[in-house]
């Protein structure tokens, strides 16, 4: 890990701003904002469809991100051009339109703004230096393994891409990695199918760890696996955060799950981020309706408690008045952000005084 900027436990390693992403008129991320602190686990929550994975693959640059920007220990490695161009659509037709010379050359100089931000994003979007930094673990472990490669050709080829031609070096890593995440050498040789669904996430996130990276993504780790098997995975990356000092942003549709596991938690609907908070907080005080929704199906193994639980449900029309004013993700309390306007801001905070 030498040579590669430092970020102490607790600082900012991860921020999103403003992040959308859109495939054609679906708005799969619409203005997501969050930071994720250094050796934290980061829970991102919400059923499926609501843009979870979306976000943890923009993060990692597997999309062309729409717009926003996305910083990764200070400096911008990820930035959205829709906005720019949009910009410099709009100003050319004001140009056109436009008699006043001195007008005309205000709108010029500011095109040429907007094509350098363009470049710029450009640039920072074809950064390598922390692709080794930032790692994900796939929600489908037989969909990301490649069935013609061996378990060891697998892990190894993050190493090979990367310049690593050492053989030796590339055999001992690959074997520390297997010993890891709990499975053994004799494993190298073998092929994905010739595994149970537990053992292949544990092969994909010795695929990850193998990069000694300082952000993993675990995007629906353990949904495809039963209850027993879940346990095993989660206690496993547990493990490795605190062996290896990692910062997790953990995407999940449970949110018992992400209780367990995280630190502060997200909770996204429908592209948007609708509140935010620490755990603990999140669970006693649920202040947006979609939360509480959330929560009142997280089912509990007490039989009585079952009969009696009443399910809330969430109905955005009835929910919300946006006619006036719409909303925008504001703390209610220190640590504490929904997304709401002015009016629900105001009816928050008198319930949290409660």
């Amino acid at each position: 890990m030498s040579g590669k900027a430092s970020v102490k436990e607790g600082e900012t390693l991860l921020r999103v701003e403003h992040l959308c992403q859109y495939f054609k008129s679906n708005k799969a991320v619409d203005d997501v904002s969050f930071e994720i602190k250094k050796g934290e686990v980061f829970g991102l929550v919400g059923e499926s469809g609501c843009g979870k994975t979306t976000t943890g693959r923009s993060i990692i640059k597997l999309y062309d991100i729409t717009s926003g920007n996305i910083y990764f220990k200070g400096e911008r490695i990820a930035a959205g051009t829709l906005s720019y161009k949009q910009n410099i659509s709009d100003a050319r037709k004001r140009l056109k339109a436009e008699t006043d010379s001195a007008k005309k050359a205000e709108l010029e100089k500011y095109i040429q703004e907007q094509q350098e931000e363009i470049r710029a994003a450009k640039k920072d979007h074809r950064k390598r230096k922390f692709y080794t930094d930032i790692q994900m673990i796939f929600q489908d472990p037989i969909a990301s393994l490649d069935p013609r490669m061996t378990v060891k050709q697998i892990i190894a080829e993050g190493l090979v891409i990367n310049g690593e031609k050492d053989k030796s070096v590339i055999e001992k890593k690959v074997y520390e990695a297997l010993e890891m995440v709990g499975l053994v050498r004799e494993h190298a040789g073998r092929y994905p199918h010739e595994f149970s669904g537990g053992q292949r996430q544990r092969i994909g996130v010795a695929r990850a760890v193998v990069m000694e990276p300082e952000l993993i993504i675990a995007d629906e780790p353990v949904s495809a696996l039963d209850v027993s098997i879940q346990a095993q995975v989660i206690n496993l990356l547990d493990d490795l955060r605190r062996q290896m000092g990692l910062t997790v942003l953990f995407v999940s549709h449970d949110l018992s799950v992400v209780k367990y596991f995280s630190d502060r938690i997200g909770v996204m609907y429908y592209g948007k981020l609708v509140e935010l908070a620490s755990s603990d907080e999140l669970f006693l005080h649920p202040l947006h309706p979609y939360t509480k929704s959330l929560l009142s199906a997280i089912p509990m193994p007490d039989p009585e408690y079952e009969k009696q639980r009443k399910r809330i449900t969430y109905v955005p029309l009835r929910d919300h008045d946006y006619s006036q004013e719409q909303p925008t993700l504001r703390e209610v309390l220190p640590g504490h952000f929904v997304h709401c306007n002015q009016a629900e801001f105001e009816k928050y905070q008198e319930i949290v005084k409660e």
